[in-house]
């Protein structure tokens, strides 16, 4: 019995490491170091979402912006993920308190701020106001 309860356990976690490696292909990661690079310096839109592993809403947040990165209406968006954990200086640089926290950037520029877990509806509402 025990065997079997580790055995499901070990595939479970397993799935689910494959399942968060398979949606973050398409977007960015960025460090202290390559902050500057992939978000300061771009030219047009950047999401910027600040998160870290062990937060529920963080995960639940991820297969949305996966999602939206798939959109054809927001190809023009560059989606960039800091791991506040590992990217210490820069989330301090942004005063991050509460994650998930989500920033959008225009030329390197930061317009908008907010915190919290948000559906693909209100990301997009929010990002068509810089996607033309």
């Amino acid at each position: 019995m025990v065997k079997r309860l580790s055995l499901f356990l070990f595939i479970c976690l397993a799935s689910f490491f494959m399942f968060e490696l398979s949606y973050a292909s398409d977007i960015k990661h960025a460090s202290d170091t390559s902050f500057e690079k992939e978000v300061l310096n771009s030219k047009g839109i950047v999401l910027v979402d600040f998160w870290a592993n062990w937060c529920g809403p963080c995960r639940k947040q991820g297969p949305v912006l996966k999602k939206l990165s798939k959109d054809p209406s927001m190809q023009k968006v560059k989606i960039v993920k800091v791991d506040v954990d590992k990217a210490r200086n820069i989330s301090q640089k942004f005063g991050i308190r509460v994650i998930p926290t989500l920033m959008i950037f225009e030329d390197g520029q930061k317009k908008e701020q907010w915190s919290g877990y948000t559906n693909i509806d209100k990301l997009k509402k929010e990002l068509s106001k810089y996607v033309k």
